[in-house]
């Protein structure tokens, strides 16, 4: 089975994403800033550009971990042979430390603290990588998912566009693959467990697998491999009525989005002043744009 995502045509109209609908629903604000830069008067580009940027140790342990299970990935295409551990955290290592040094961190930054902690980081990299090689999952791709490894999907290209019921939405995945007349999803998580919000991710990857490439919905199965602080799994299965469930609340999503756009079709927004800001000082103090609310 040999899976392909369609191409859509450029359309201007905002999309839903489980990440878009989060950051507006914590703060209107921060999401204009993230997703209508253009729109911000009095502030330059440039000065933006630089706020979009910044990043903060979670989220690069995170794309250290993803980066290096997508490398995985492709060298198990290419061949079966045994990992070399060593070799491969070395280059977990070395893709953590060109992070580091190459961006800019919110906790620098905001002068949470006057210096990053490396090896704590790239601690927390070394035992996600051990333990997906320890895990039950490692062991199943290589007995089962191996065999049609040329049908894989690894980080596809692009934001993950699709249509769900008709609606502009981006559900990206990091792994998907068939097993025989079976695909499967596997999505990599380095953080905390969020069963409702990840449980509804899945959801949309099976609504993305079932509408791109009308596999039935029994026939999918959408999985979170959570790697830290030990292995652990989130699977759900696709009953009956909850597909039309989901559709239902993503068109709620969606419309709740549009109210805050003058035009909806061009994807313009209201003014600024419009978009309230959260009062949540853990918010505030963990958002990229908080200088230019001060």
């Amino acid at each position: 089975m040999m899976l392909k995502f369609p191409e859509y045509p450029f359309t201007p109209i905002l999309g839903w994403s489980i990440s878009r609908f989060e950051t507006f629903d914590k703060c209107k604000r921060q999401y204009f800033y993230q997703y209508y830069s253009k729109y911000v008067r009095g502030v330059p580009i440039y000065k933006i550009t630089k706020l979009k940027e910044l990043t903060t140790v979670p989220l690069e342990v995170g794309s250290a971990v993803h980066d290096c299970m997508e490398a995985l990935l492709a060298r198990l295409q290419k061949s079966d042979s045994t990992i070399d551990e060593g070799k491969f955290l070395k280059f977990a290592d070395d893709k953590l430390r060109e992070y580091f040094s190459s961006k800019t961190f919110i906790e620098i930054y905001y002068n949470q603290t006057a210096e990053l902690d490396f090896q704590a980081a790239s601690e927390k990299v070394r035992v996600c990588l051990e333990n997906f090689l320890g895990g039950p999952c490692f062991n199943w791709l290589y007995m089962r998912a191996l065999i049609n490894k040329t049908g894989w999907m690894i980080e596809p290209p692009g934001y993950g566009e699709t249509r769900l019921n008709g609606l502009k939405a981006y559900c990206k995945m990091d792994f998907l693959f068939p097993v025989e007349d079976e695909v499967y999803i596997l999505d990599w998580k380095t953080g905390a467990k969020d069963p409702a919000k990840h449980a509804a991710q899945l959801m949309g990857y099976a609504v993305a697998a079932n509408s791109n490439f009308s596999i039935p919905w029994n026939r999918i199965y959408p999985k979170i491999v959570y790697l830290y602080p030990q292995y652990d799994e989130l699977e759900i299965s696709v009953g009956e009525q909850e597909p039309e469930i989901f559709f239902q609340r993503i068109k709620e999503q969606t419309e709740m989005m549009y109210a805050y756009c003058k035009n909806v079709e061009q994807n313009i927004p209201h003014d600024i002043s419009k978009f309230e800001r959260s009062p949540s000082p853990t918010m505030c103090r963990n958002c990229k744009f908080q200088e230019l609310c001060e």
